[in-house]
């Protein structure tokens, strides 16, 4: 089927105005199929658009909450455990490499959350004090 420009009267296939969308014909004029379409077929694009989007973002959060978890369990190693340095290393390099398989394009966020976070735990908790805190200063006198 084909719509033809109400100007200078130029044909274009209709599979150019799905999904709402408007072709500008070569004397200018902007045209839309709107009317062409049955009532109930122009808003079933709309309806799969909505159920892609809606789709996508759950396999979104799925993803975060996978990540989420695989970040917390690093967080409870550096935290909890006397775990040696290289096998939190190995395990943040999982996380790394999941966070590469689950969001390729979204690496310089990963840095700046995950592994800012990573290293200011081991820094706090884990790495020898340059200084002597003050508990280790001050001992009362027996």
């Amino acid at each position: 089927m084909a719509i033809p420009c109400p100007r200078c009267n130029r044909q274009y296939d209709i599979t150019l105005f799905e999904f709402g969308r408007k072709v500008i014909c070569e004397c200018g004029e902007v045209i839309s199929a709107e009317g062409v379409f049955p009532p109930g077929l122009a808003g079933r694009h709309d309806t799969i658009r909505k159920q892609q989007n809606e789709e996508t973002k759950r396999v979104a959060r799925q993803h975060m909450e996978v990540l989420r978890r695989a970040a917390d369990r690093v967080c409870t190693l550096i935290l909890l455990s006397d775990y040696p340095e290289i096998d939190v290393e190995i395990e943040k390099a999982k996380v790394r490499e999941l966070a590469e398989e689950l969001f390729p394009n979204r690496m310089e966020l990963y840095e700046m959350v995950y592994e800012s976070r990573f290293r200011r735990l081991w820094e706090q908790f884990r790495s020898e004090p340059d200084e002597p805190r003050y508990e280790t200063l001050w001992r009362p006198e027996k």
